[in-house]
C-alpha cells in the first residue's frame, strides 16, 4: 500500500480570522493502531478529543512590590541632626515630629531679622514725624506767601522781599513731597523686614521633620550627627508608606503580550519569599507610555494586591500571571494537535495529492493569521475583504446607531485614501490585497517592515476616528472585541477518517495557554485529531 492510499484531500477548508488562545482545562488522549505500508512496518497515530472547558489568555511578567502610596520625606534646610524621633517599622501620623536639625544657626537668623524689623519700624516712625514737621513748615510759609503777595502788590515791600516769599513757599512744599516719599521707602523697608521675619522663622521651623502623611516607616537614611546638604535636591531622610495592608507590583509586560489587557482584568502572582504561595490581585492601571531596553519595547501593568497578613514587602520581585483573555465552557483541543505536521513521506503524498497552495499550507502545518479587511472592515456592516473584522457589527452591538456607523465609515474611507496617497508608487497602484480593496498583489509581496508600518498606521487611524465618534466606554468595548479579533488564527490539522486515512483540516481557533487552545470553528465536541504519529518495526519472518 502507497502513503498516497492512506491520505485523502479534505472536502472542504474552513476560513476565519485567527488568534493565539490560552485554554485552561484538559483533552482526552486517545491511540489508535492502524495498519500501513510504512517503510518501517506499521504506524500508530495518537489523538486528542475535542471537549469542552473553560479557556484563558495567561500573560507572564515581572516587577517589584511597592507599596500603593509612599512619600520620600527629607529636609529642606542644611545643618546637623541632633536627634531622630522614629526608626524603621515605626507607625506615624500626619504632622508628626520624625528628627531634628540644628536649630541654632537659625534661631540667630530669626534674631537678627526681628532686630531689622524694629529698625524698619523705627525709621517709619521718623519719617512720618519728618512729614508732619514739614507740613506745619508749609502752613506757615503759605501764610507769609499770602501776606507779602498783598503787600506787595500794594508796593509795601520790596520786589527782594516778595521773591524771598514765594522761594521760601515753593521750597516748603518740596519739603513735604520730600517727607512723603522717604515715609514710603521707610514702610517699603519695614515690609522687607517683615518678609526676612517671616522666612527665617519658617526655616527655624523647618529644622523640624514633619510626617507628611498617616503610615509606617519603611526606609531611614541618616543617623544622630550627621550633617545634611540641601542645595538643588532636598536630603532625603526617610520613606514612609501610606499603607502596608494594599500592595502594588509595576510588571514589565512585553509589546507582543500588551494587547487585551485592560483594568479589572484578574492577575495572580508569587514571590520568591513565599514559593509555595499564589497572591491575587487585580490589573489596575495599564500606562501608555512604551520603555525599550535591550531592543524589546514593555509596558508598564500595575497589579493592585491585598496584603492583609504583611507578608508582602516592599522591594520583593513578583512573578506575575495576568488573565488577560478568559471565556468559559467552550470547545477546546490540546495545542499539540495545532503543531503536529506527519512525516515527511505523508507531506510528500499530500502535496502531490493536494496539489499547488494547499500543499504549501500542508508543508507548513501549524497556525496562520489573517490579516485586518479594506475599508468595509473598517465601518461597514459586514467584514473586509478575506474574512477582515466586522467593525460595522461590532458597533452595532455596543449601541451605536446607523447615523453614527455611516459616518465613522464616511471618514475611514478618507483616511485609507490619505495613506494610499502617501504609500510609494509601487505600492499605491496595487496595494495589498484585503487591505486596501483594489484586488491587487498578496501582502506577501510587500516587505515586512512596509506591511508592519502600515499596519500600525491603519491602525492610528482607525483609532482616532474612534475616539472622535464614540464614547469612552464605546471606545474600549470596541478595542475588546478588535483584540480578540486580532489574536484568532486558523490552523492546518490532520484527522482519520472512518477508513482510517489520515486528511487535512482547516480549524479557527482563539485564546491558547500554551497546552490547550480554544476551537471557534471546524471541530465538533468528541471528533479527534491527531497528536503524534509513531511508527513500529515489522515483526521479523519465521
Amino acid at each position: 500500500m502507497d502513503w498516497k492510499q492512506i491520505i485523502r484531500s479534505p472536502r472542504s477548508a474552513i476560513f476565519g480570522l485567527g488568534a493565539v488562545a490560552v485554554t485552561i482545562g484538559a483533552a482526552v488522549l486517545v491511540t489508535n493502531s492502524l495498519k500501513g505500508a510504512s517503510p518501517s512496518g506499521q504506524v500508530s497515530f495518537e489523538t486528542a478529543k475535542v471537549d469542552r472547558g473553560d479557556v484563558a489568555r495567561i500573560v507572564t511578567a515581572s516587577g517589584a512590590v511597592q507599596p500603593l502610596d509612599k512619600v520620600d520625606v527629607g529636609s529642606e534646610v542644611s545643618g546637623k541632626i541632633t536627634e531622630l524621633f522614629v526608626d524603621f517599622n515605626a507607625r506615624v501620623r500626619k504632622n508628626q515630629v520624625l528628627a531634628q536639625i540644628d536649630p541654632q544657626t537659625f534661631r540667630t537668623a530669626v534674631e537678627s531679622a526681628r532686630a531689622r524689623l524694629l529698625q524698619s519700624e523705627a525709621a517709619v516712625a521718623t519719617a512720618r514725624t519728618s512729614i508732619e514737621r514739614s507740613k506745619v513748615k508749609l502752613d506757615v510759609m503759605e501764610k507769609t506767601y499770602n501776606r507779602q503777595k498783598a503787600l506787595f502788590a500794594e508796593q509795601a515791600i520790596s520786589q527782594a522781599a516778595w521773591e524771598q516769599a514765594e522761594s521760601d513757599y515753593a521750597f516748603a512744599k518740596l519739603d513735604v513731597e520730600n517727607n512723603e516719599v522717604a515715609l514710603q521707602s521707610a514702610k517699603a523697608g519695614l515690609a522687607q523686614s517683615r518678609a526676612s521675619l517671616d522666612e527665617a522663622e519658617f526655616r527655624l521651623s523647618r529644622t523640624k521633620i514633619i510626617s507628611p502623611i498617616d503610615g509606617v516607616v519603611i526606609n531611614r537614611e541618616v543617623n544622630v550627627g550627621q550633617t545634611v546638604q540641601s542645595s538643588m535636591n532636598v536630603a532625603k531622610f526617610f520613606t514612609i508608606a501610606n499603607d502596608l495592608s494594599q500592595m502594588q507590583i509595576e510588571a514589565a509586560v512585553v509589546e507582543s503580550d500588551i494587547g487585551g489587557i485592560d483594568e479589572g482584568d484578574r492577575a495572580s502572582f508569587t514571590v520568591d519569599a513565599f514559593p509555595g504561595e499564589t497572591f491575587q490581585g487585580v490589573v489596575r492601571q495599564v500606562r501608555p507610555r512604551g520603555e525599550e531596553r535591550a531592543n524589546v519595547v514593555t509596558y508598564t501593568v500595575v497589579v493592585s494586591a491585598p496584603n492583609p497578613t504583611g507578608k508582602l514587602m516592599p522591594g520583593m520581585t513578583a512573578n506575575v500571571e495576568i488573565t488577560a483573555d478568559r471565556v468559559e465552557n467552550v470547545l477546546r483541543v490540546a495545542t499539540d494537535v495545532t503543531r503536529y505536521n506527519p512525516p515527511k513521506e505523508i507531506l510528500a503524498a499530500l502535496e502531490a495529492a493536494e496539489g499547488g497552495n494547499d500543499g504549501a499550507s500542508a508543508r507548513r502545518g501549524g497556525q496562520e493569521g489573517v490579516g485586518p479587511g479594506g475599508p468595509r472592515g473598517f465601518g461597514g456592516s459586514g467584514g473586509g475583504r478575506r474574512g477582515g473584522p466586522p467593525t460595522g457589527e461590532w458597533l452595532k452591538e455596543i449601541g451605536v446607531d446607523d447615523a453614527r456607523i455611516e459616518k465613522i465609515n464616511a471618514e475611514m474611507r478618507t483616511e485609507m485614501q490619505k495613506m494610499q496617497a502617501s504609500m510609494p508608487r509601487r505600492e499605491a497602484q496595487s496595494g495589498p490585497a484585503g487591505l486596501t480593496g483594489g484586488g491587487g498583489p498578496p501582502a506577501a509581496l510587500f516587505q515586512q517592515a512596509d506591511m508592519q508600518a502600515f499596519r500600525q498606521k491603519m491602525m492610528a487611524s482607525q483609532d482616532a476616528v474612534m475616539r472622535r465618534n464614540l464614547s469612552e466606554e464605546e471606545f474600549n468595548e470596541f478595542k475588546k472585541r478588535r483584540s480578540s479579533q486580532q489574536s484568532q488564527k486558523r490552523a492546518a490539522v490532520y484527522v482519520l477518517d472512518a477508513e482510517g486515512q489520515l486528511k487535512r483540516q482547516m480549524l479557527v481557533l482563539g485564546i491558547s495557554d500554551g497546552t490547550f487552545t480554544e476551537v471557534l470553528r471546524g471541530a465538533e465536541e468528541g471528533q479527534e485529531f491527531v497528536i503524534r504519529t509513531k511508527a513500529e518495526d515489522k515483526p521479523a519472518a519465521k
